[in-house]
């Protein structure tokens, strides 16, 4: 009996949750890591400080490189297929499998669990920031950008997390609220690129800054949860529309209300575990403020006449 079109697509979407989503994943931020647990782990410390026998040198490495492959293998094994939808849902099972791993690792110490292993921290990190990288190349690769386009594109995106985090890192303290223009590069992420590239790059952004920055306690993924659907919200708002001033207070609002009123009011709350009776006032006159700074802001940037020539040329409302 021979196959059909059918057929095929069929067994390439078990084939993508199979490896991509799932073994993949498993083999990079669970089966690796206990492995090197096993073995002693850290044979590229010593090999770099000239201590340790060679055997455990030689296993750690040979671990490394298995990791290493499996990166290039699973990235050979997307590039070739990014248009399928299964590809995309595979991508997210991936996120999902190497992200826990690396966010217990980094509340290792606050959840007080022996799940992850000390000396894997970079190992479970390069997987998740795999996955991401993933994703949003597959965001780029598929929007309406031409080849030219799409380069600057990368570098206009590069360019706003970078804004991102230095922007973060200032502000204007008043005696009600500090105001920061941290919001703005998301915004015109989103606005520019659309809510996938809109959400990923916040994310970057959060995590990337919580590496290089002086941030203030430790990470919590929480966060970086509220940093992708503020990104993604800013572009189901304002990417492929109008950026009208209705459409801007709607997406402010929404964020203010749900991400940071709601989800980050929580996050609070689970870090401090101070009552959220005593933790929502404060804020709610802090958020009062911003939307109105937020608004103002993200107004006058959209309705720049140079940023209306960036939106015509790189957004991917373009048709």
């Amino acid at each position: 009996m021979t196959a059909t079109p059918h057929t095929g697509r069929r067994q390439n979407k078990w084939f993508h949750y199979g490896f991509i989503g799932l073994a993949g994943p498993l083999c990079l931020a669970f089966l690796i890591p206990f492995a090197r647990s096993q073995s002693g782990m850290g044979g590229l410390n010593q090999l770099l400080d000239g201590t340790g026998d060679l055997q455990t040198i030689l296993t750690d490495m040979l671990f490394l490189a298995f990791f290493t492959g499996l990166l290039l293998l699973i990235s050979v094994a997307v590039s070739g297929r990014l248009e399928e939808e299964s590809m995309l849902i595979s991508l997210l099972l991936g996120l999902l499998v190497t992200g826990a791993p690396f966010l217990l690792f980094l509340q290792r110490e606050l959840l007080q669990t022996n799940l992850v292993y000390e000396d894997n921290g970079l190992i479970y990190g390069i997987a998740f920031l795999y996955y991401i990288w993933l994703l949003v190349f597959r965001a780029v690769r598929l929007s309406r950008w031409t080849m030219k386009n799409r380069t600057l594109g990368i570098a206009i995106v590069g360019l706003l997390v970078a804004m991102n985090i230095t922007l973060g890192m200032v502000g204007v303290t008043t005696p009600v609220v500090r105001i920061t223009f941290a919001f703005l590069p998301t915004a015109l992420i989103g606005m520019l690129f659309g809510p996938w590239i809109g959400g990923f790059g916040a994310v970057m952004a959060d995590i990337l800054g919580f590496i290089i920055g002086p941030g203030v306690g430790g990470f919590f993924p929480g966060f970086t949860l509220s940093a992708f659907l503020t990104g993604l919200i800013y572009g189901l708002f304002l990417n492929k529309r109008d950026v009208t001033l209705k459409r801007i207070i709607m997406a402010e609002v929404l964020i203010a209300l749900f991400v940071n009123l709601t989800l980050n009011t929580i996050w609070i709350h689970i870090l401090t575990q101070n009552p959220i009776a005593v933790l929502l006032p404060p804020r709610l006159i802090q958020n009062a403020v911003m939307v109105v700074v937020r608004i103002a802001t993200v107004r006058f940037f959209a309705g720049n006449k140079q940023m209306k020539k960036i939106y015509a040329k790189f957004s991917t409302a373009r048709h």
